[in-house]
């Protein structure tokens, strides 16, 4: 949820989360999301949404190289004769 507002989104999907843990699982999300921010020093969601999209940050170029560099490191390559 916190990558997904982030990066400026206005919904997150956590049916399969709470599919797979129960629906108190909504609870954990919420005081995960709420610990987060006040250890970051964020004073609500509106604050925090799109800070880390491509518009909001004065370099956009190295979102990009760092998302790229980070697809390539977790690249896993198989060799199958």
């Amino acid at each position: 949820m916190i990558k997904a507002a982030m990066a400026g989104a206005s919904v997150s999907m956590v049916a399969s989360s709470l599919l797979k843990y129960g629906v108190e699982h909504a609870t954990t999300i919420l005081e995960g999301v709420k610990s987060w921010m006040e250890e970051k020093e964020y004073e609500s969601i509106t604050q925090m949404k799109g800070s880390m999209s491509q518009q909001a940050v004065a370099n956009p170029a190295v979102i990009e190289r760092a998302n790229y560099m980070q697809v390539l490191s977790s690249f896993e390559y198989r060799f199958t004769p």
